[in-house]
């Protein structure tokens, strides 16, 4: 079972709902992956980072995990399936 934690960025303009996102994310990959609000200290398979834009720099470089799932829109989330499913 992958472990993931996830980060909600901003909000500063939400073109889609970002807690559906997550939701739709966590249901893709039932039984595969665990889901968490990501702590600092705990190391992670996949760090996932649910955005309202695509312009947000941050990358949460003090989470440790190896790899960033970005999602910036619906349409990205078969995408972030895909790559933590991939991990």
């Amino acid at each position: 079972m992958k472990k993931v934690a996830v980060k909600f960025c901003g909000g500063c303009n939400p073109r889609y709902d970002r807690g559906e996102a997550y939701r739709m994310i966590a249901d893709g990959l039932k039984g595969e992956a665990e889901f968490e609000i990501a702590k600092e200290g705990v190391p992670y398979d996949a760090l996932l980072i649910i955005r309202g834009c695509t312009q947000c720099p941050y990358l949460y470089e003090t989470i440790d995990a190896k790899k960033r799932v970005i999602c910036t829109s619906r349409g990205e989330i078969p995408e972030a399936v895909r790559q933590i499913r991939d991990i």
